[in-house]
């Protein structure tokens, strides 16, 4: 399961820390890049700075499952797993909710939330569940 968090989590840092770089992958503009990936009208991306931020956060728990091996009955690893898997999770399920559906409008990022980046992130959670559950009964 380490395994797995650390290359889902991993790949969605590594993105954002290209889009902080001016990248543009997967899209052809920084505009079509912002109608996909952020869907709130804007047509240019986040500045670099929040870029880099939440590819560091994403980083931090991509490597997070590494440091719960073993560690998984101290109370701080335990509440910092469940936070992350809390966040994922709440991003997921805030994805389906009228409020963010009225917000974020834009295409493709409305249809791709609902699709992929909403499941994506419920999965994630669940993975992180999962961990805990995993060591637990070690």
């Amino acid at each position: 399961m380490a395994v797995l968090l650390t290359i889902g989590v991993g790949a969605v840092a590594v993105l954002h820390a290209m889009w902080g770089m001016g990248s543009h992958w997967p899209e052809a503009s920084e505009e079509a890049l912002a109608r996909s990936v952020v869907g709130d009208g804007r047509r240019r991306m986040p500045p670099a700075w929040q870029c880099f931020l939440v590819a560091l956060a994403l980083a931090a728990m991509a490597l997070w499952p590494w440091y719960v091996l073993g560690r998984i009955h101290e109370p701080v690893v335990l509440a910092g797993t469940y936070a992350i898997a809390g966040i994922f999770m709440a991003r997921g399920i805030a994805g389906f909710s009228a409020r963010w559906k009225a917000h974020f409008t834009i295409e493709p990022f409305a249809t791709r939330n609902r699709k992929y980046y909403s499941p994506y992130c419920l999965l994630l959670g669940v993975g992180y569940i999962a961990l805990v559950a995993g060591e637990l009964d070690r």
